[in-house]
């Protein structure tokens, strides 16, 4: 008897340690946060919507091997790009929290030609209610980043360079309805595309001009500038006001100056230059007396005296002032240091007959 009643003990512990054992491995903390898909004889059986334990022995979750590939393109804090899966192999768990699809940045062409570099990014959520839909699918991480790329890249390549940043918010909100249209069309009977099983909620993007090197080749010209970086040129003045134009030009033109000359002092010569042949002031330097420079205008080139004039007594030449060299920047250097000249002391008058 006791035999029995031992026996029977043992037997009601092993199945409540099966039972329990059971009750632990079917048990799955489903909610809003997460699901998990179930299947029954092969065939799609519906996703769990709340925590509950599975008795039925045919409807098995979907996990390990079978578990779903649904990945996504995103960024971190830093902003470095990687992969990042919504379903955890061990378990089967599908995450129903709303996640950032960041597809790598791309480039767009604008209608004037110009390039911009795209970093788009859409805020979704996996719907519960066609969850089959992304669990089903081979690649949905690859197809999704591609709709959001062509989407962008159509939106972009409808504004010029320049209108790009002004029609920002209209871009975005008319890529965003454009998904949600794919997701929930208005006419179920024609779609525009084929839906994800998701909902979304925003969609954004930033934008940058590609650094692209000058090219240093010589036959662009002088500047080094070639097509692309002058057309870049021409777009930034073209709607600019002329007096700043004219501004811009004027010190182009001086630090063009300023590099010819930098370039011939390295040579390792001696380079005079006056303000005049620079370009900085229409005046040209004079040396005053005492070694003092001083700015007067301009004065036109004395005229050549011609071969009949009359000569000069010697008397009259002694007093007449010597007259100034062609080259004034010899003239400048061959007076040697201001400070140390003197003021020069009148010539001795020539005695009289």
């Amino acid at each position: 008897m006791l035999e029995i009643a031992a026996i029977v003990g043992a037997v009601l512990v092993g199945l409540l340690l099966i039972f329990v054992v059971y009750r632990a491995a079917r048990t799955y903390d489903a909610g809003a946060h997460a699901t998990f898909i179930t299947t029954k004889g092969g065939d799609f059986y519906g996703a769990l919507r709340a925590p509950m334990t599975i008795w039925d022995p045919r409807i098995k979750v979907l996990r390990e091997k079978n578990a779903p590939a649904i990945n996504i393109m995103t960024t971190d804090a830093t902003g470095a790009y990687f992969e990042k899966s919504l379903v955890a192999n061990r378990t089967g768990e599908i995450s129903l929290r709303v996640h950032t699809c960041a597809p790598r940045p791309f480039h767009s062409t604008t209608t004037d030609k110009r390039q911009l570099v795209i970093k788009p990014k859409v805020a979704f959520q996996l719907d519960i209610d066609r969850i089959q839909i992304p669990t089903q699918m081979e690649s949905f991480g690859t197809t999704f980043a591609a709709r959001i790329e062509n989407l962008f890249d159509n939106a972009v390549s409808e504004y010029e360079d320049q209108d790009v940043f002004k029609h920002q918010r209209e871009i975005e909100q008319r890529v965003l309805r454009e998904l949600q249209d794919i997701e929930f069309p208005a006419d179920e009977t024609r779609p525009s595309g084929m839906p994800l099983g998701i909902k979304v909620y925003e969609a954004m993007f930033s934008f940058e001009r590609p650094q692209k090197p000058i090219n240093k080749d010589l036959a662009n010209g002088p500047m080094a500038y070639d097509n692309e970086h002058l057309d870049d040129l021409v777009d930034m003045l073209e709607k600019a006001n002329p007096a700043t134009v004219e501004t811009l030009m004027r010190m182009l033109e001086l630090q063009t100056r300023q590099n010819i000359v930098q370039m011939l002092c390295k040579s390792g010569g001696l380079v005079a230059f006056t303000a005049q042949e620079l370009g900085l002031s229409e005046r040209v330097v004079e040396r005053a007396r005492y070694g003092a420079n001083i700015m007067k205008p301009a004065e036109p080139p004395p005229v050549a005296a011609s071969a009949s004039a009359p000569a000069v007594a010697p008397a009259v030449v002694a007093e007449t002032p010597v007259a100034k060299p062609v080259d004034a920047a010899t003239a400048y250097y061959g007076l040697g240091a201001p400070k140390g000249q003197k003021a020069a002391e009148p010539a001795p008058e020539a005695p009289t007959a």
